[in-house]
């Protein structure tokens, strides 16, 4: 149970602070939303839901804190998305969230939430081939 419990609170963790782009922010609305659940009666999904709606309802953090050493690099570059971006790109592709669902959350049209997610998957995949452009093909090694 206690292993279970810390992998949720992991999990909520990380969504928020890729949500808000700050760990305090993630902290306070991580915390805000475990004092509400009762994980007894209500599910994992709830408890992400209302760390959604805390997280929703801060400020947008213009400077996103990049000391998330804990975090693997390709999660790392999502906090370096705008921050309108960051949010649509961590509740649409990360916790699956329908647009609709999405742009409620944001206050923002369907059609816009798609937009700012198409262009925080663009960026991502720019930066992950930019990281890599210098190394050289596979070819021209076997070739050498």
């Amino acid at each position: 149970m206690c292993n279970e419990f810390e992998r949720v609170m992991t999990r909520a963790f990380l969504m928020a602070h890729l949500f808000t782009g700050s760990s305090e922010q993630a902290e306070r609305a991580t915390l805000e939303a475990l004092d509400l659940w009762n994980p007894d009666v209500e599910t994992e999904e709830v408890l992400l839901h209302r760390v959604v709606d805390g997280a929703a309802s801060q400020v947008i953090s213009n400077r996103p804190d990049l000391g998330g050493a804990y975090l693997p690099d390709e999660l790392r570059a999502v906090l370096k998305l705008a921050p309108q971006q960051r949010r649509c790109f961590v509740l649409r592709i990360l916790v699956g969230l329908p647009a609709q669902v999405c742009a409620r959350l944001l206050r923002l049209h369907p059609r816009r939430v798609d937009q700012l997610t198409s262009a925080a998957v663009e960026f991502l995949v720019a930066a992950e081939y930019a990281e890599y452009s210098d190394v050289e093909p596979l070819e021209a090694k076997l070739i050498a």
